[in-house]
């Protein structure tokens, strides 16, 4: 596959277009975040080069259209020139534009009443866009179903808008490859369907069962010396699958079964089960994944045998298993071929959303009996 390397100024004028010199080109997109890290290296002396910072894209030409297309922008943060022996070259490497968020501060802004995604535009109305490289299009930023009574933020633009997603839960964010920031709920549709044995390579699939939570007790505020106590609120099926597996939430601020019962059900609804977080290795494929946004669902078809209908050689395709993706990695090898790591997850219950918005209340509880 072809692929161009362009250095920019921080004013978007092309310095430098560096077909057929870098090397080592690899870089990353996480769907909380966007764009994400990257790195290459250029076959160039130590002090002959001056001129490279700034904006730094990568570009894929379309082989229907042979016209290349952006495939990922961000800015080059460090210039590490190496010497060894007679090789001289120098390592590039830097972070997508939601970067910038970290560099804005949201000094003690109080919201009240106001639904998140209207937090949402206001922050990058008043903060992002007028200082930082970064835009934004009303369709990406996405309505939900959460009102905040009242937010204070006191942090970066990036630790805000993760504040407030996280309230939201099951949400997407960050800059994308043409520096727009979107905000949308995760996609539960299947986008990519790919083949053990064919597409995917070297799958590693981590079962985590030491996070299985399975029976709850909630202990909240104390009056008159005891303790508010509720439970125990249990998951069946998982507590006949892997035993009894409890854990006990204390939170100061829960006074009602109500409250307690709530918590106690987004908690089984998440922990109830194995944790999955696989990584994978996607050979002979030649697209960007995160083409759209959010990033569609990873769909792996499995290879499993069956005795009696097993021919020598050959395998029965079976298991469709979706999952969330993490994280996209893509590496481009010296003899310009493509390889995509990929960090994926479990899909997470509509209920998880709600463990968010209970802290959040409790945290409102908390600071006003303050």
């Amino acid at each position: 596959m072809k692929i161009r390397v362009v250095v920019s100024d921080r004013n978007f004028n092309v310095k430098e277009i560096l077909d057929n010199e870098f090397y080592d080109l690899s870089w990353a997109y996480a769907c909380v975040g966007g764009c994400g890290e990257f790195r290459f290296n250029l076959p160039r002396k130590r002090f002959a080069e001056k001129a490279i910072s700034g904006d730094y894209n990568i570009y894929h030409r379309n082989t229907t259209t042979n016209v290349y297309d952006l495939w990922y922008q961000g800015l080059i943060e460090n210039k590490i020139p190496n010497v060894q022996g007679l090789t001289e070259y120098i390592e590039f490497s830097g972070q997508g534009y939601q970067t910038q968020l970290s560099r804005i501060y949201i000094n003690n802004v109080t919201y009240t009443s106001q639904e998140a995604s209207v937090i949402i535009k206001s922050i990058l109305d008043t903060y992002v866009t007028p200082y930082t490289n970064i835009s934004y299009s009303p369709a990406d930023i996405q309505a939900t179903t959460f009102t905040f009574d009242s937010l204070t933020l006191n942090d970066t633009v990036q630790s805000a808008i993760k504040k407030i997603a996280d309230v939201c839960g099951l949400i997407e964010w960050g800059v994308d490859r043409n520096r727009s920031f979107f905000f949308k709920a995760q996609s539960t549709t299947v986008g990519f369907t790919f083949l053990q044995g064919n597409n995917i390579t070297n799958f590693q699939d981590n079962q985590d069962f030491t996070s299985i939570v399975n029976q709850i007790y909630v202990q909240g505020a104390q009056t008159g010396g005891t303790y508010f106590l509720s439970g125990p609120y249990n998951n069946l099926p998982s507590q006949a699958k892997y035993s009894i597996r409890q854990q006990v939430i204390q939170n100061s601020s829960i006074t009602t079964t109500t409250v307690a019962s709530q918590l106690a059900s987004a908690t089984l609804a998440l922990y109830g089960d194995v944790t999955r977080q696989a990584q994978c290795e996607i050979v002979n494929y030649e697209g960007l994944l995160e083409g759209t946004t959010p990033v569609p669902l990873f769909r792996e078809i499995s290879k499993k045998v069956k005795y009696g209908q097993r021919a020598y050689g050959t395998f029965l395709y079976s298991g469709l298993v979706n999952r969330q993706i993490i994280k996209i990695s893509y590496a481009l090898s010296n003899n310009n071929s493509l390889t995509i790591n990929l960090e994926l997850g479990d899909l997470q219950p509509k209920i998880s959303k709600k463990i968010g918005r209970i802290q959040y209340k409790l945290d409102q509880l908390s600071s006003a009996a303050l």
